[in-house]
């Protein structure tokens, strides 16, 4: 999917006044997650779903409902939310989550602002290999303490995989230790910080044998550990 794409959606929601954020695999992108792509996810408040959906099924020179799919562990969290794709791209699909099920209630409060944006220097390569900074800032992310503490909760309610699996990339790509986790959740969150640390504890064995990386098995070194905190809406 190209990036006017995109762009094109999103401007279809905004223009309807409807809030949206990028999650899902591009949203692990930015926060140094190395995942491919193969869905745009879009969150959108819980009450603003049913007119985001009708407004993409009214797009039908662009957008057509996509089929329904066997759902397996990797997929089953998409199971029930409105997904479309291009008619021109049909093996690539949009998907609308709401910000309830993502744990990003209220949604504009946990997103990146624009003016973060404006003095960024730093973004990392995962996101930078399919996006431009620019663009990157055009862009409606969400700020990786909900994001992170939202896979954390949605694993322990539910013990979905790929919840499990988002958080402990986000560990691995943001070098999450112990201090950061007892510090950003809250004392009634002791099973999510308990599946937090347990992912932290792990880091070290999730370097290859042969991979020359000091810090985790996305990052090289102490250097490139210290500049990846300073991605727009990490703190």
């Amino acid at each position: 999917m190209e990036f006017a794409d995109i762009r094109r959606l999103l401007a279809l929601l905004q223009e309807a006044d409807i809030p949206v954020c990028v999650v899902g695999e591009l949203a692990l992108n930015y926060y140094n997650a190395p995942r491919i792509v193969h869905d745009l996810e879009l969150c959108v408040r819980v009450n603003d779903l049913e007119v985001a959906a009708s407004i993409f099924e009214s797009e039908k020179g662009l957008l057509e409902k996509a089929n329904e799919i066997d759902h397996n562990i990797y997929t089953e969290y998409k199971r029930g939310f409105p997904r479309f794709q291009f008619r021109s791209e049909r093996s690539f699909s949009i998907v609308l989550f709401t910000d309830q099920y993502c744990h990003l209630d209220p949604l504009q409060k946990h997103m990146i602002s624009h003016q973060e944006h404006q003095d960024a220097k730093v973004y990392s390569r995962e996101i930078l290999d399919s996006v431009s900074a620019d663009q990157i800032a055009a862009l409606p992310l969400p700020r990786f303490v909900p994001l992170f503490m939202g896979f954390c909760r949605t694993y322990i309610e539910t013990q979905e995989v790929t919840a499990a699996i988002a958080a402990e990339l986000l560990v691995d790509g943001m070098n999450l230790d112990g201090e950061w986790c007892r510090t950003h959740f809250h004392a009634s969150q002791i099973d999510e910080l308990s599946f937090a640390l347990r992912l932290v504890r792990g880091k070290s064995s999730r370097i290859a044998d042969f991979s020359p990386n000091e810090v985790t098995c996305f990052i090289a070194d102490h250097q490139e550990a210290q500049r990846i905190r300073k991605i727009p809406g990490f703190s």
